[in-house]
C-alpha cells in the first residue's frame, strides 16, 4: 500500500510529494503505468514493441511461471538477459512475486558467472540464449541454483542441445532445464503483486574494489523506487512523452533507474539497443524520435565522432546526462554544439541506487566541471581524513548518505563496516563543494579502472597473472586513450629463466576473464618500482616513460 502525502521541502513554499510507506514493490511502478497508460508503447526493441499493458501481463506470466517452480518471497532469480524486452519483463516479473533480482554482466565468462551465481544464493537463473554455453557450464558447477531457464529467439534448440546432460535418474539435475517462452503459454498472466516491505531486497547488484572478488551491495525496494522517482520528477523532469535511448547496459545500476525504472514510472518510451554501436544508435535516434541520451563518455564521444563524419537527424534530443567516468569539459561543450542539446552531467554508485548527484538539480544553473548539488532525499559531504567535514573548496572524500544507500554487501559485513563511517558511506572518490553547494570530482582514490563506464579492479586481473607459472610479479593500471576510455595495462616482472611473451599472456588472460577486463598490453620490466615498505608505486608506472 503507497501513501502519499505532502510536505515542505527547502522553504514553507516548496511542496513536493511525500512517501509514507507500509509496503512498497518496486514492480507497482509497472502495475500503476499500465494502469495509467495502458496503450501507450513501453518498450521497442528493432522491430517489436510492447505497450504497458503487454509488458504488465508479459511480467506476471513470468512470476507465474516462477511461482509453479516454488520460487517465492524472499528467493533470488539471476538473470543474464542483454538490453531487450525480455530483461524488463523477467526484472519485473521477480520483483512481482516478491522475489530478488541478481543481474549479471553478459560478458562474464563460466567461472565468474559461476561464483556469482554461488555467492548470491541464486536459485534460478534466467539465462539469454546466446550465453547458454557459458551459463549452462556455471549453472552446472553450483550445486544450490536449481533451476536454468533459457530465453530468447533460439532458446528450444539450445535447450535441444543442453536436455540430454540432464539425465532424469540424476535426481539433482532433473527437471531443471526450462524454455521460459513455453512456460508462459498456459500462464493467464494475472499475478497479485506480492506485498514486500520498503526494506526488503529487490536487487543485488554486483561491484568489485581493490580488494578483489565482487561484492553484492543490497538496495533496497525503497531505494530503487525513490532514486527513479526523484530522477524522473526531481532531476531530469521526464514527461510521458519523453522517449529514451536504451544503450546503457540493464544490468548496471545506471542503465536500471535512470533509463528503466524512471521512463516506467513517467509512462515514458524506451528503445532498447542490444549492443552499442554509434551508427545504430544515431538511426534509433533518428527513426524513434529520442529525446533523451544518458550514456558513459566513451560512448557520447563515439556518438559526436560519427555524428560529424555522417549527420543524421538528431533535433529530437533535448537533453543528454553523462555519468559512469569524469566528463571531459571539451567533450561537452562541443556535443552539446553539434547536437544542439542541452548537456548534463550526474554521480552515483551502484552502492547508492545510483543516482546522488545532478548538474541540473532544481533547475539550477549548471557549473561546468561539476557534478551538480546532491538531489533531494540525498546528503552529500566532503569529509576529512579524521572524519571531519571540509570546508567549501576544501579537498577530501565525497561521502553520502539518504533514501538511496544500500543496505549493505551481501554477505559481507566487513566489507560493508570498511566502506562507512558514522552513518556515511565512504565513495573512495576525491572531491570538493563549492560554496553553492556544486561538487566537483578531483580525483579517484581507488585504483579502480573505468573502461566504457564498466569498472574494472586491476587486482583482479593481477591475481589471474600471477598464476602464470613464467610471471613473478605484475601491477595492473589504467590508461586512457583518445576515445575517453581507459586501457588496461599489465607491467609483468618474468620468473628468472622463465620464457613468456604478450600473445601469450594475452591468451592467458582471455581464458580466465571477461575479454573487457583483458589488458590491451604487456610491459616486461626487470623489476616494479616500490617504496621502503616494498609496496608497489603505481603512480611511477603511470608517469611518462
Amino acid at each position: 500500500m503507497l501513501v502519499r502525502r505532502w510536505y515542505a521541502v527547502g522553504t514553507s513554499k516548496s511542496l513536493y510529494p511525500r512517501i509514507t510507506v507500509m509496503s512498497l514493490n518496486l514492480a507497482t511502478i509497472l502495475d500503476d503505468s499500465a494502469e495509467q497508460y495502458p496503450d501507450r508503447i513501453a518498450l521497442v526493441s528493432d522491430d517489436r514493441s510492447y505497450t504497458y499493458r503487454e509488458l504488465s501481463v508479459w511480467s506476471k506470466k513470468i512470476a507465474e511461471a516462477l511461482t509453479s517452480f516454488k520460487i517465492r518471497r524472499g528467493d533470488h532469480v539471476a538473470i543474464m538477459i542483454p538490453n531487450v524486452p525480455e530483461f524488463t519483463a523477467a526484472y519485473f516479473g521477480i520483483l512481482s512475486l516478491g522475489g530478488v533480482v541478481i543481474p549479471i554482466n553478459m560478458m562474464l565468462l563460466e567461472n565468474e558467472i559461476a561464483y556469482l551465481l554461488n555467492h548470491s544464493d541464486a536459485k534460478c537463473l534466467l539465462a539469454w540464449s546466446a550465453y547458454s554455453e557459458r551459463c549452462f557450464k556455471a549453472f552446472q558447477s553450483v550445486d544450490d541454483c536449481e533451476y536454468l531457464i533459457l530465453l530468447g529467439e533460439h532458446a528450444e534448440t539450445e535447450y535441444q542441445k543442453l536436455a540430454p546432460y540432464f539425465a532424469p535418474n540424476d535426481s539433482h539435475r532433473s527437471n531443471t532445464l526450462s524454455v521460459l517462452e513455453l512456460l508462459l503459454e498456459d500462464k493467464p498472466g494475472q499475478f497479485d503483486t506480492a506485498q514486500t516491505g520498503p526494506d526488503d531486497t529487490a536487487v543485488i547488484l554486483y561491484t568489485s574494489g581493490t580488494t578483489g572478488r565482487p561484492k553484492g551491495a543490497e538496495l533496497s525496494h525503497f531505494n530503487m523506487f525513490s532514486n527513479a522517482f526523484y530522477t524522473a520528477h526531481h532531476c531530469v523532469m521526464y514527461s510521458n512523452m519523453d522517449v529514451g535511448l536504451g544503450i546503457l547496459p540493464l544490468f548496471h545500476s545506471f542503465g536500471q533507474t535512470v533509463i528503466q525504472n524512471a521512463f516506467i514510472i513517467a509512462g515514458a518510451k524506451v528503445v532498447l539497443v542490444p549492443q552499442f554501436e554509434p551508427k545504430k544508435a544515431l538511426h534509433q535516434i533518428e527513426q524513434h524520435k529520442v529525446s533523451f541520451i544518458a550514456a558513459v563518455p566513451t560512448m557520447f564521444h563515439l556518438l559526436l565522432q560519427h555524428q560529424k563524419r555522417n549527420p543524421v537527424d538528431v533535433s529530437s534530443v533535448r537533453l543528454a546526462i553523462s555519468g559512469g567516468a569524469p566528463l571531459p569539459l571539451v567533450l561537452a561543450n562541443e556535443f552539446q554544439e553539434v547536437f544542439d542539446t542541452v548537456f548534463s552531467e550526474g554521480y552515483g554508485l551502484s552502492e547508492t541506487s545510483p543516482i546522488t548527484n545532478y548538474s541540473l538539480m532544481g533547475n539550477r544553473e549548471p557549473k561546468p566541471g561539476s557534478i551538480g548539488p546532491q538531489i533531494v532525499g540525498t546528503q552529500v559531504r566532503i569529509m576529512r581524513n579524521d572524519g571531519t567535514f571540509a570546508e567549501p573548496e576544501e579537498v577530501g572524500e565525497l561521502v553520502v548518505r539518504g533514501h538511496n544507500l544500500m543496505k549493505g554487501y551481501y554477505k559481507d559485513p566487513l566489507a560493508t563496516r570498511a566502506v562507512m563511517y558514522n552513518g556515511w558511506f565512504r565513495t573512495g572518490d576525491i572531491g570538493k563543494m563549492d560554496a553553492d553547494g556544486f561538487f566537483y570530482i578531483v580525483d579517484r582514490k581507488k585504483d579502480v579502472i573505468i573502461r566504457a563506464g564498466m569498472n574494472i579492479y586491476p587486482r583482479e586481473i593481477e591475481e589471474v597473472l600471477l598464476h602464470h607459472p613464467a610471471v613473478k610479479e605484475v601491477a595492473v593500471i589504467g590508461v586512457q586513450d583518445d576515445t575517453l576510455s581507459e586501457n588496461v595495462v599489465a607491467f609483468v616482472v618474468p620468473v628468472e629463466g622463465g620464457s613468456c611473451t604478450s600473445e601469450s599472456l594475452l591468451k592467458y588472460c582471455r581464458e580466465h576473464l571477461a575479454l573487457y577486463k583483458c589488458p590491451k598490453t604487456i610491459r616486461f620490466l626487470d623489476a616494479l618500482p616500490k617504496g621502503p615498505t616494498g609496496k608497489i608505486l603505481k603512480r611511477e608506472l603511470r608517469s611518462p616513460r
